[in-house]
């Protein structure tokens, strides 16, 4: 009897511990959940901007300052597909893996699992202006666009769908 008090008093323990944990860590919106989940997490982040949705981009997205941030979905209340911001207006902030303050904003942003995995992401090619990038938990792609500088979060299995689609689009007319 003695050992059956023990246990369920630990259960317990443990799914409190874990339900105040879950309260009190922050969520991360990343590719794969669903759209109400990053615009909530949004709402939480002071650098990023109140996002609308936008039909034509099929997405949602804001702007604040000099930062643009977006979600691709698959419809209004669906799944992010990919995700990312462009910084415009700053020649010395590119997002690139090796440039310390980039790597500090999307910790900022995100957390420093992100950024950690990012930075320690292995360079996998270059398709016209984008770079490819292989990390432990997602792929991410950059490019230097006019005025400014973008980031992309893709889920690590689509990355070669993503590659093949900008090649494709080197030869092709693509909407972007």
């Amino acid at each position: 009897m003695h050992k059956s008090f023990k246990f369920n008093y630990l259960f317990n323990a443990t799914l409190c511990a874990i339900t105040v944990i879950l309260a009190v860590t922050p969520a991360n919106a990343l590719p794969e959940q669903n759209i109400s989940t990053v615009v909530k997490w949004a709402k939480t982040r002071s650098q990023l901007p109140t996002l609308r949705y936008n039909s034509e981009a099929h997405g949602y997205e804001g702007t604040k300052g000099n930062l643009y941030f977006y979600a691709d979905v698959t419809e209004q209340n669906g799944t992010v597909t990919k995700e990312g911001i462009t910084v415009s207006g700053d020649d010395r902030l590119k997002l690139t893996t090796k440039n310390v303050k980039a790597v500090k904003l999307l910790q900022n942003i995100y957390n420093s699992n992100i950024a950690n995995d990012f930075q320690k992401s292995g360079y996998v090619t270059k398709v016209g202006r984008d770079q490819f990038y292989r990390g432990q938990k997602f792929a991410y792609i950059t490019a230097q666009v006019q005025g400014g500088s973008s980031f992309q979060i893709i889920p690590l299995r689509n990355l070669p769908e993503f590659i093949n689609n900008a090649k494709y689009c080197q030869t092709n007319q693509c909407d972007l």
